[in-house]
């Protein structure tokens, strides 16, 4: 593990306490999950925009792989 350190706004930083305390959850599983999450969806996205234009697979063929 490692530590970094940033600056949120005074809003994000109640709503976390808030929701970690009616959750009991620990503040570093919530930010270390939402980051690996939102890390996921970028890479998701990008992935999503480089095949947007193709090559496409025809699904009968795709389903005659499965």
């Amino acid at each position: 593990m490692v530590t970094i350190t940033h600056r949120i706004h005074e809003d994000l930083k109640r709503e976390l306490d808030e929701f970690c305390e009616e959750h009991g959850l620990k503040q570093q599983a919530v930010v270390q999950e939402a980051l690996a999450a939102w890390l996921e969806d970028s890479r998701d996205a990008g992935l999503i925009e480089e095949r947007r234009d193709g090559p496409w697979v025809d699904w009968n063929d795709v389903r005659n792989d499965l």
